[in-house]
């Protein structure tokens, strides 16, 4: 049963329903259907889920948000996820400025080199998109428990972060991001991301459906694909895997 709104100022269109718990904030934006600027939040989450159905931890303290969009273009809905990055590396730089964030292909939030946030995007039934945001405001699972290091805002700058103030950010910064994606295209969006990566020119390995790959971190094509270039000189367009960096992981 969702609760009452609380104080959190979002830009006009958006409309604010929270749960103290719910199985999963997507699941719950996908059976609303999606509607465009519909953002669900949650205190915790009983079945959060990450990519490729990994559990995604949700104790009480860390924002579980889903921002609902809809969208005309199908075939760029996959640059929704750079929306998303940037969105959350603002507002984690205005929550806690003064920590190293940086930008993990495609779509995580990096502290001092340790993932900070999640992102999972699903299409609704109707044509909507359920974008899921996860932010490690207050706390961080074990490194035994992660496929990637993680930490929290509060490990890393010792903040308390209110769930609304963090709320409040993201939809305004996502809204601008949205905003200038929808006007501007994906270019602006691919500069900004690139300036902010992590690993960038660095040897790093991705894992994709039909195996690893590795090579150097060239750049981000036109959509948004990953470019490695191998040993041999060949360049790899990565469209959709998990990146890892091999000297640190």
């Amino acid at each position: 049963m969702s609760s009452p709104a609380q104080c959190v100022s979002l830009p006009d269109g958006y409309v604010l329903r929270t749960f103290d718990e719910i199985d999963g904030t997507n699941a719950e934006a996908l059976r609303a259907g999606c509607p465009h600027g519909l953002v669900v939040t949650a205190d915790r989450q009983t079945a959060g889920r990450g990519r490729q159905q990994r559990v995604w931890q949700s104790p009480p303290g860390n924002l579980y948000a889903t921002i609902c969009v809809g969208l005309t273009d199908l075939r760029i809905a996959g640059q929704v996820a750079f929306v998303a990055a940037l969105a959350v590396l603002d507002t984690v730089s205005e929550l806690v400025p003064g920590p190293a964030f940086a930008l993990k292909w495609p779509n995580d939030v990096l502290c001092c080199g340790r993932k900070l946030s999640g992102i999972l995007i699903e299409a609704g039934e109707t044509g909507g998109y359920a974008v899921g945001i996860g932010i490690n405001l207050a706390h961080a699972p074990p490194d035994d428990e992660v496929r990637f290091p993680a930490t929290s805002l509060h490990a890393a700058s010792g903040a308390d972060i209110p769930t609304a103030a963090a709320i409040g950010s993201l939809c305004r910064h996502f809204d601008r991001w949205y905003r200038r994606w929808q006007a501007d295209g994906f270019e602006p969006l691919r500069a900004v991301w690139l300036a902010s990566a992590h690993g960038i020119g660095d040897t790093i390995a991705a894992s994709t459906g039909s195996g690893v790959v590795e090579g150097r971190f060239e750049d981000l094509d036109s959509d948004g694909s990953l470019i490695l270039v191998d040993a041999g000189g060949e360049a790899h367009a990565i469209v959709a895997g998990d990146v890892f960096f091999p000297e640190t992981d």
